[in-house]
């Protein structure tokens, strides 16, 4: 979902900063109103936790890939204008550092996965939950709904957006920039995530509201006079363990996503979403699988074991992402309209001019999530090499994004008084 440079016009990607500044502005504002010691930090965390899952790329109908993004997760917690903040930092670390997104497309990436995802998330939650207690298991299916609906609406918005584009520039009968015409962008899109993204998106909202339910309620009902109307607290969580409650949601979520694989496949599960399986290099990915497993032995535990008393389990969690996170190379293929020219040339017969002259526009140092040393991303190195260089720049990423939110959240702060301006509620 992330747009690279040389897909949309630069005359398109500079003029979304039409909606996307203003609405950085609003929430600037906005923010003011729950920034505090408690939500500062949470805010940090849950931007990291953007930039992780936005790490994982799932295969999807039509042999490419797609990811989660978080953001209706953040919104329900910290409200829409809070996500907006958490999301848009951590897609401007991305595209500066890791080259996922590109520069120019800043503003059509942010105002895609960090302002309509949210917001529509966020509001579909609301309808489906407004009235129903805190705690109540209600709350936790509204927000999976809301995750699923607010990234498909991104989705949406991705096709249109790259749709217009061969209407709009041409030159000689071809498209300058994406060739990707609205009849093949806008089903693609939507097929890839209502059928598979979507759903990972929704189960880490769903999941992460029951976790919150259980384990910190009062991050669901204390800022419940500034971004929701009021609401009783006295629902009762489901007694049934949370691990078997999220082992039945995964399983089933795989079970769906697997059938969907099989028909795109035509029924033989190496072609699984419509992708050659048999072109993966097994052995290599079972040695990255024991290699990244090793690492995850020593770096879980030392994480829980050297980090302070307070942020010891979120800590663990994060280096447990990051030592998973490299199972998002395994998938073959690329993001639909995020391939290479000679992706688009392999299937258009020709490279847009345009995008071949911005696809080179800026070089993130961190490209692709590749450590620039021989050891880590030289073409013949093994699997197991790339991904350890995968888990070194996502603990970084990890690191800058949440060190950045900090770092906003107080300059936001800091422009309402000596210190962060306190929660009007809880």
């Amino acid at each position: 979902m992330h747009i690279p440079d040389g897909y949309l016009a630069p005359a398109v990607s500079i003029g979304l900063a039409v909606v996307t500044t203003p609405t950085w502005a609003i929430a600037t504002q906005r923010v003011k109103k729950v920034l505090n010691n408690r939500t500062v930090p949470l805010l940090a965390i849950f931007a990291a936790l953007s930039f992780t899952i936005m790490m994982f790329n799932i295969p999807v109908p039509g042999g490419t890939t797609a990811h989660g993004v978080g953001g209706t997760l953040i919104a329900v917690v910290l409200g829409p204008w809070a996500a907006v903040i958490a999301v848009s930092t951590a897609l401007i670390l991305q595209a500066l550092f890791f080259g996922d997104g590109g520069i120019l497309a800043i503003f059509a990436n942010c105002l895609n996965m960090a302002i309509i995802l949210p917001f529509a998330g966020y509001w579909t939650y609301r309808l489906l939950a407004t009235g129903s207690p805190v705690l109540s298991t209600r709350r936790a299916v509204a927000a999976g709904v809301g995750g699923y609906v607010g990234i498909t609406a991104a989705a949406l918005a991705v096709g249109v957006e790259l749709g217009v584009e061969p209407m709009l520039f041409r030159d000689g009968g071809r498209a300058l920039y994406s060739p990707y015409g609205l009849e093949a962008a806008i089903p693609a899109m939507l097929i890839s995530h209502l059928f598979a993204a979507s759903i990972v998106e929704g189960l880490i909202t769903g999941l992460g509201v029951a976790y919150l339910q259980r384990r910190h309620p009062e991050y669901l009902a204390g800022l419940r006079g500034v971004f929701a109307p009021e609401v009783g607290t006295d629902g009762a969580v489901s007694k049934r363990p949370l691990w078997q409650l999220a082992l039945a949601a995964i399983g089933a979520a795989m079970v769906l996503i697997a059938a969907v694989g099989l028909v795109e496949g035509g029924g033989n599960p190496g072609r699984m979403f419509g992708t050659d399986w048999s072109a993966v290099d097994w052995p290599s990915v079972a040695t990255m699988l024991l290699a990244t497993a090793s690492i995850g032995f020593v770096l879980v535990p030392g994480a829980y074991f050297v980090l302070p008393r307070g942020v010891k389990r979120i800590g663990a969690l994060f280096a447990v992402l990051a030592v998973i996170a490299p199972l998002g190379l395994i998938a073959p293929g690329f993001a639909y309209g995020e391939g290479s020219g000679e992706d688009v040339r392999a299937a258009f017969g020709y490279v847009p001019s345009g995008l071949s002259d911005f696809s080179s526009f800026f070089s993130a140092p961190l490209a692709e999530y590749n450590v620039p040393l021989p050891f880590f991303s030289d073409a013949s190195a093994p699997l197991w090499h790339a991904a350890i260089g995968y888990e070194i720049t996502g603990i970084l990423g990890i690191l800058a994004v949440g060190a950045a939110t900090l770092v906003v959240a107080r300059l936001i702060g800091m422009t309402v008084g000596p210190g962060l301006a306190p929660a009007s509620a809880g």
